[in-house]
């Protein structure tokens, strides 16, 4: 399916007026959406911009359960959802106060659903006037600064906070995207990630451009290779677990793809091979982005600096997050709030300030104070930086190892066993051990025909790092165990021995 710019006004101003006059989920009231992307979901992100409703997107790799406890804490008027998640919805709406249930089609072809006769009878009742809309909706100005979505954070247990954003911060977030995006006239993005997640910003940044988006409902590497050749995509943003993948699918496909302008990745440390990998295949502009739902985009690492890092004027570079964006302020701060030497060595907690940033988290005001205190919001990652004002993210500072009275940080061991050429995805954790306090153990999914030992993998890490950083347990497995929201399962890998 496909969408005109003029079509995707006219539906959402249709879907705007439903909320706020036949819905009674206008200006102050709340949705939530459990869907994958889908241009209905599209839809609603930019009606509940119009009629002031604050969005709630579930990540729809929840169990039932937990959408329960979601839709429990949001306390949502109506819920959209998609029909592939039809059994969820069954399952749970009679222990639910929603007023109203709307679904949507999960085949594509649309038209045909509770959704699109909520559409059409709008747009019946509403014929002859000047615009599809039952009542005037609110003046946008006066929109700017109320909430307007709460997305779900990362968490390993229980149901994570929702981070709200009114339009103002998440504007800032599109508008830190689009100064280092620099899009242009010809271009065509690719979205690959979900819009459950704070990425959202990224294909309303080039929506607000007048430029095509192309949306990717469940990732597959080789149809997304397709899908560049028949779209003519121009760019694409992808997690570190997608991006290795893309590019194998790539140099499978055998085909070159001179449309591909700009490559941008991000959430979780890269290996420098698969960055340098990525340069060859694409043979495009790369942008690494590093950022927090809390507050969308703080760093860039742009096509300069990686020029720069690639032709080896600066190879650590590649280890860098890169410089704040543009409406971003960055920070490596002490204990105290105070700067920590511009060295590249002595470590603190980045922080960060801006219009970007959340308002706070849903109904959860001990958290906000705690996150955001001092003027600063506290990332929680452990980093250094350069006299050039470069981040670079040692680790989480809660995931630091003990062992043996010395500090060792995981994301640098990861790091170094990304670029193993028989290692094809890595987690490295703390467990506890009576002699050492703690040992580090590595968790490996072998590349496709690779044949390591326990002893391999620790011998590359004392090469590289030294030998008080070599894991003393290593793990072979097939996939790596993930949470809800897509990220490792790091207590899990933890707990198992």
């Amino acid at each position: 399916r496909s969408r005109s710019f003029g079509e995707l006004d006219r539906r959402t101003g249709l879907l705007a007026s439903a909320l706020d006059a036949r819905l009674g989920a206008g200006l102050g009231r709340r949705v939530a959406a459990l869907s994958r992307n889908s241009l209905e979901l599209f839809d609603l992100y930019l009606a509940c911009a119009r009629s002031g409703t604050l969005l709630f997107p579930l990540n729809w790799r929840f169990s039932p359960s937990q959408v329960k406890e979601a839709l429990e804490d949001a306390e949502p008027t109506v819920v959209f959802y998609e029909a592939a998640f039809r059994g969820v919805v069954d399952e749970i709406r009679g222990d639910l106060k929603v007023e109203a249930w709307i679904e949507w089609s999960s085949t594509g072809a649309g038209g045909d659903s509770e959704y699109d006769d909520l559409l059409r009878d709008v747009e019946r009742s509403s014929v002859g006037l000047s615009r599809p809309s039952l009542s005037p909706l609110p003046d946008a100005a006066g929109l700017l600064h109320q909430p307007y979505l709460a997305i779900s954070t990362g968490g390993t247990t229980g149901i994570p906070k929702s981070a709200v954003h009114t339009q103002h911060s998440y504007g800032a977030c599109a508008l830190n995207y689009l100064a280092a995006a620099r899009i242009a006239e010809a271009d065509v993005y690719l979205m690959l990630g979900q819009m459950f997640h704070v990425v959202g910003y990224m294909p309303l940044a080039y929506l607000a451009l007048g430029r095509p988006v192309v949306l990717v409902t469940d990732f597959d590497a080789g149809a997304c290779v397709d899908i560049v050749h028949a779209e003519g995509v121009s760019g694409f943003f992808a997690i570190a677990t997608m991006l290795p993948r893309l590019i194998a699918a790539t140099r499978a496909d055998g085909r070159p793809v001179p449309t591909v302008r700009q490559v941008e990745y991000g959430g979780a440390p890269m290996g420098e091979e698969i960055i340098r990998d990525a340069a060859e295949v694409f043979d495009a502009d790369l942008i690494q982005a590093w950022g927090m739902t809390e507050l969308g985009p703080g760093t860039y690492l742009g096509p300069e600096a990686h020029r720069r890092a690639l032709s080896g004027e600066r190879p650590e570079l590649l280890r860098s997050c890169g410089r704040a964006a543009l409406f971003s302020t960055v920070a490596v701060l002490d204990d105290d709030g105070v700067p920590v030497r511009r060295d590249s060595a002595t470590l603190g907690e980045i922080c960060h300030r801006g219009p970007n940033t959340m308002t706070g988290y849903w109904n959860k005001p001990h958290e906000t104070a705690e996150l955001l205190r001092g003027g600063w919001l506290h990332t929680g990652d452990g980093g250094t930086w350069d006299d050039e004002g470069h981040i670079f993210i040692v680790d989480r500072i809660k995931s630091m190892i003990i062992s043996g009275g010395e500090n060792i940080f995981p994301g640098e061991i990861e790091r170094a066993l990304g670029n193993h050429p028989g290692i094809a995805e890595v987690v490295v954790v703390g467990v506890r051990d009576a002699e050492w306090g703690e040992v580090v153990k590595a968790v490996v999914v072998p590349a496709p025909g690779a044949r390591l030992t326990g002893a391999d993998v620790a011998r590359y890490v004392e090469a590289e790092l030294g030998s008080y950083k070599k894991p003393r347990i290593v793990e072979f497995v097939e996939a790596l165990p993930m949470t809800p929201t897509g990220k490792v399962n790091r207590k899990l890998l933890q707990e198992a021995r």
